[in-house]
């Protein structure tokens, strides 16, 4: 029998962009998946355009409804994986496009992976970067950005996150140790991350298998325009209530992932190591980083993070 394949799909105001990431996914050379999509609240023409699709692909898309609303990006693929069976899940923004062997390439790929179906497996792909009007700006996202998977180990993903939701696939028994996504979680994808460092399997796939859209209205991609970059410059490197939050949330969710991973009776002192950075000294703080490699994946970034630590 063939394995399933679901493909969540977490929409807000996506107008815009998602008929061509619908159009992405329905090009695919792997086309046996169906797409569960949820929407946080839309006000302009998102749901018509769901249902336009619904018409056409009959039996492909599943809309979940709830009394639910703008609960957030995060969240929102929390409730789709809450909602999700197959096989193999792929997550899906609304503003990207989908290059037409990315579930067939994944799919090999995690397949691979696995041994057998009680080791969580999780892949992921480079991205190209595109403009808001679908022109590429960089071939590869991981270069642009400075996130080579030889930074995919558990210290640094704690610090910061690696993989990109829309280039992740994972399997069911991933799926499971994942959810619920605990409200501690910064990301779905840094949530899925971790956990995959820590006792899943993980690969790479070289290959850019998305589209990544950079716009305006983006919810978790910031922007590039240079008066935003000097003021976010700014803020980070004069506040220490920044940094704080910084550590703050990334504690939390360390706190989330201990728990989840002492129910699979598994331990770590590195994740001992990083929750104890919260209520350390700064010479403490600096000690731990430095025996942990608590680091970020540019030589800048961690120097700023050290020297306010």
């Amino acid at each position: 029998m063939q394995a399933s394949v679901q493909i969540l799909l977490a929409t807000y105001n996506g107008e815009k962009f998602l008929r061509q990431q619908l159009d992405s996914l329905f090009q695919q050379t792997y086309s046996d998946f169906q797409v569960l999509i949820r929407d946080d609240g839309s006000t302009d023409q998102t749901l018509a355009i769901i249902q336009e699709y619904q018409a056409k692909n009959p039996g492909k898309i599943i809309f979940i409804k709830d009394e639910n609303k703008n609960v957030g990006a995060t969240q929102n693929f929390g409730i789709l994986m809450q909602h999700a069976n197959a096989d193999y899940i792929f997550f899906c923004d609304q503003d990207d496009v989908w290059l037409p062997q990315k579930i067939e390439l994944s799919l090999q790929t995690i397949k691979k992976l696995e041994e057998d179906t009680t080791i969580p497996c999780m892949v992921y792909s480079d991205m190209k970067l595109m403009d808001e009007n679908g022109n590429i700006t960089q071939n590869s996202t991981w270069k642009q950005l400075k996130l080579h998977p030889k930074f995919f180990t558990l210290n640094r993903l704690l610090v910061q996150n690696i993989p990109h939701g829309c280039a992740i696939a994972i399997n069911k028994k991933m799926l499971a140790l994942a959810r619920p996504l605990p409200k501690q979680a910064i990301l779905h994808d840094h949530w899925i991350a971790l956990l995959a460092a820590s006792i899943g399997k993980h690969k790479a796939i070289e290959t850019p298998l998305v589209l990544l859209r950079n716009h305006a209205q983006n919810v978790t991609r910031k922007q590039k325009n240079a008066g935003g970059f000097l003021k976010r410059i700014f803020k980070n490197s004069i506040s220490k209530q920044a940094y704080e939050h910084f550590i703050d949330i990334r504690v939390a969710q360390a706190e989330a992932l201990k728990e989840r991973l002492l129910s699979q009776n598994f331990s770590s002192q590195i994740i001992d190591d990083f929750i104890a950075l919260k209520n350390s000294s700064s010479w403490q703080r600096k000690n731990l980083i430095l025996k942990n490699k608590f680091f970020r994946t540019t030589l800048w970034h961690t120097f700023k993070m050290f020297m306010r630590s």
